[in-house]
């Protein structure tokens, strides 16, 4: 089966777009409380991971590239990439702007812009921001002005004794996306894009994608050795001055629920990537509270264990009901992304000479790939 798919868009349904509430406030509009604070966060490998290395390339096609680390030697998944893979899931469930969409892909030949309702668009003012651009910011020109994020993820940091090492491969070779396949890249009526693309899980029952060698040429393949599943990260993420519902879709983004799992970094085509977020701790600093009482704990509450989860749960549950959460991206979500994956689905890119060739699959969607 074709290795992603997409979660649906409610094109009735366009970004609720308002005034932030900017980062020198105590309360929000008509006094509401706003959220700050920090969670502690662990990361399990559910499958091998593998984040690339910028500064470690070798030309050298028998010296496998290693994953990133930091000036201390410590493995790390950037928090960069962190923070773009969490925006991407506030985006699709709790209905944001399309930030990242482009719409002009293979050098101009196919471009999509017009399959997006401008309503849909990039925010392009930091006075009227959807959910998404209210959370993490907001930089489209600077006419309209910019809006820094509240959001602020470090580097994640492996545990010392949690690291473990998979073996050197070579990666199966990862074919290039083709939008010009339109079954596949917008939706059933062919008026608008399919959705925001997301990879399936490979069970850990299966090894991920391989090739026996080195494969030249432009579709070359890469000698890697990712971390191993099990080895744990840890990372801190802050928060400043969140509204109720961008306090709750943020928490969605990063607990998911409890049969899902995120994907992240090099090869998800190939089965690599597949991770688990597992919160620690909540500290919670109420700043209206902090400059008026004494004390070096005054305004800050520390929750863990079933407080937490409960504080956690309760927030979700309340975004659920104020009919917030994007229930037609949900259960797509919920089906790309749910753990354990099948151990009897093999996922791969549909070759061109067996499908795409083929007149009886045209105009065939990605589930009938299977």
């Amino acid at each position: 089966m074709n290795p992603y798919d997409f979660a649906r868009i409610d094109w009735n349904k366009a970004p609720e777009r308002r005034k932030p509430a900017w980062h020198h406030r105590l309360t929000g509009q008509n006094g509401k409380q706003l959220y700050s604070g920090f969670m502690h966060i662990d990361i399990y490998a559910e499958t091998p991971l593998f984040i690339a290395d910028p500064r470690n390339v070798s030309f050298d096609p028998r010296k496998a590239a290693q994953s990133m680390q930091n000036q201390q030697e410590e493995y790390i998944i950037p928090g960069s990439s962190l923070k773009g893979m969490i925006r991407c899931v506030v985006e699709t469930l709790g209905n944001g702007c399309l930030t990242l969409f482009d719409g002009d892909y293979e050098r101009g030949r196919i471009n999509y812009r017009r399959e997006v309702p401008n309503e849909f668009q990039h925010c392009d003012t930091n006075t009227d921001l959807c959910i998404a651009c209210r959370i993490f910011g907001m930089l489209k020109n600077r006419e309209s002005g910019i809006f820094l994020g509240k959001v602020n993820i470090g580097d994640a940091r492996s545990y010392p004794d949690k690291i473990i090492k998979y073996e050197p491969m070579y990666t199966a070779i990862l074919a290039e996306p083709k939008p010009h396949h339109a079954a596949f890249y917008l939706d059933e009526t062919g008026r608008h894009i399919a959705g925001r693309k997301y990879y399936f899980h490979r069970s850990q029952k299966l090894e991920p994608l391989k090739d026996t060698g080195p494969k030249s040429g432009k579709m070359g393949n890469r000698y890697i050795q990712p971390l191993d599943y099990d080895t744990q990260f840890h990372v801190r993420l802050d928060f400043t001055n969140l509204e109720a519902d961008e306090f709750a879709v943020l928490m969605l983004a990063i607990v998911l629920e409890e049969d899902m799992r995120h994907k992240i970094g090099y090869g998800k085509p190939l089965g690599l990537g597949s991770i688990e977020l597992r919160p620690i701790s909540l500290t919670l600093i109420d700043y209206a509270a902090r400059y008026t009482q004494a004390g070096t704990e005054r305004g800050k509450t520390l929750l863990e264990g079933d407080e937490m989860w409960y504080t956690l749960n309760e927030h979700i549950a309340e975004f659920g009901r104020q009919n917030r959460l994007q229930t037609l991206a949900m259960d797509d979500l919920r089906r790309i992304w749910r753990w354990p994956a099948e151990s009897n689905t093999q996922y791969y890119y549909p070759s061109k000479r067996d499908w795409f060739d083929n007149p009886d699959n045209h105009g065939k969607r990605i589930a009938q790939t299977l």
